[in-house]
């Protein structure tokens, strides 16, 4: 086990520090590009109502499950599997786990990236003015000749992955910490900001009764599996970020305190940015569009059909930006430590070559939309006689998203939670929470034991497409 001397290892300035940057990890451009529409057209208060009690049998303990692991291994998920699994004399195999939560980061982080050049493209286009009084037929136009340009594409997936360099270059206090501590409150005043603006528009009565108000009539058999995934993948659980975060913790600070307050913190945000932007698309007499672009193909219109849209257009993208620097900033730093550990260089040379490695990948996310826009994968899976296509003709980017966000990330967040519930003695999870009361103890073993692993595997069912409802 790792030594626990303060001298010795970078803590977390704070209980509120520690919030507040864990918190920025979990705020990401799944909260603007799907979220608002999903809840909305899945019931609105009804999704809202499901969304929060998957976030509290398996959001919650997972969340704590890390933070704890992280905080009694003081390393980063592969250590912390291999440190903990050899105390409790468990399989070394374990470690191999961890290995595969960091692959998946880092896959997620190439594709991850381009999207966030997006956002950082349409940041300095909607500020000049480009998409003042354009149709929802030029903006599309506009999307797919950015789309279908490489070099273009390429331009702006640099200047994002050097923005992760340039952060994770520097040391913990210096840069993401000192970071993070601007770029999450900007992103709230930002987020603010928009409401303000949206709450003057004809759309927010609208807005307010699509996504709070209880809408049975949109609800099917497919919502729980939708709110299930929505309350797994909105924490970046699996990836091994939580687990460096527990990892720098400090012992006076409260896990199960922290754990809640962040999940409250993105639950709030998420539903505040659906506010916001459903106004908007509601008083440009538009309707909402449940895909991951809606930011690109819709909401341009939408700025650049009112006053000082440009204006508003381009802070909406710089939160958009800041949002996908601090969940890639986050996702950069998991890999970012075991890399350093591993080949005994420093946080520098470390960032340059991962950044290399993620650029180099994130090129065939741009070229799926281009130059091998017709050229398709397919995976299929056989169980004796039967064959299950799970992957049909999809671009490179569809590959790479369902390797690591369908498949190994709930498989490794399926196995931690087995590896705490079940390797790690109940007396030495009991210490290690240092929970206020017995019951509170008690309720999050039987959860990580039984319910958050049986929810983990539908999860993993669902994305890979062996759980779906007509």
């Amino acid at each position: 086990m790792a030594s626990n001397n303060k001298n010795s290892l970078f803590f977390w300035r704070g209980h509120s520090t520690f919030v507040v940057i864990a918190a920025g990890a979990t705020i990401s451009l799944r909260d603007f590009l799907t979220f608002p529409v999903m809840a909305g057209e899945n019931g609105g208060g009804a999704f809202l109502l499901l969304y929060s009690l998957f976030l509290l049998l398996l959001g919650l303990p997972l969340l704590m499950s890390e933070f704890m692991l992280g905080r009694m291994s003081r390393g980063n998920i592969v250590d912390a599997f291999d440190r903990t699994a050899a105390q409790y004399k468990a399989s070394i195999f374990w470690k191999f786990i961890g290995i595969f939560s960091l692959f998946a980061g880092f896959l997620i982080l190439s594709s991850y990236s381009v999207v966030s050049g997006w956002s950082l493209a349409y940041f300095f286009k909607t500020g000049l003015g480009v998409y003042s009084g354009a149709t929802v037929d030029g903006v599309n136009a506009l999307f797919r000749n950015f789309q279908a340009d490489s070099e273009s594409m390429m331009l702006w997936h640099t200047l994002f992955v050097l923005l992760m360099i340039a952060i994770g270059a520097r040391d913990l206090k210096n840069g993401l910490q000192k970071i993070f501590i601007v770029l999450v409150p900007a992103m709230l005043l930002l987020l603010v900001i928009g409401l303000i603006y949206a709450s003057y528009s004809s759309g927010m009565t609208e807005s307010i009764e699509y996504i709070l108000y209880p809408d049975w009539s949109r609800v099917d058999a497919n919502m729980p599996l939708l709110a299930l995934q929505r309350a797994f993948y909105t924490l970046a659980l699996g990836l091994g970020v939580m687990v460096i975060y527990g990892a720098y913790l400090d012992e006076d600070v409260s896990i199960g305190y922290a754990a809640t307050q962040i999940i409250v913190i993105d639950f709030l945000f998420s539903i505040f940015t659906g506010l916001a932007i459903n106004a908007l698309v509601f008083s440009a007499d538009l309707e909402p569009v449940l895909e991951d672009e809606l930011a690109f193909r819709v909401l341009p219109v939408v700025f650049g059909s009112f006053q000082f849209g440009a204006l508003f257009g381009a802070l909406f993208y710089l939160l958009l930006t800041l949002a996908a620097i601090t969940t890639a900033v986050a996702i950069l730093e998991a890999i970012l430590t075991y890399y350093c550990e591993k080949f005994k260089c420093s946080r520098l040379k470390a960032s340059i070559q991962l950044g290399i490695l993620v650029w180099l990948l994130g090129l065939g996310t741009i070229f799926s939309y281009s130059l091998w826009q017709d050229t398709g994968f397919t995976m299929t899976l056989y169980f004796g006689d039967e064959a299950y296509r799970v992957v049909n003709e999809a671009g490179f980017h569809d590959v790479i998203i369902f390797i690591s966000s369908h498949l190994l990330q709930p498989l490794a967040a399926l196995f931690l939670a087995l590896f705490v519930g079940w390797v790690i003695p109940r007396s030495a999870s009991f210490e290690a929470l240092d929970l206020s009361k017995r019951q509170l103890f008690e309720i999050w073993n039987i959860l990580i034991r039984y319910i958050a692993p049986t929810l983990l595997v539908i999860v993993l069912l669902s994305s890979l497409g062996f759980i779906r409802f007509q």
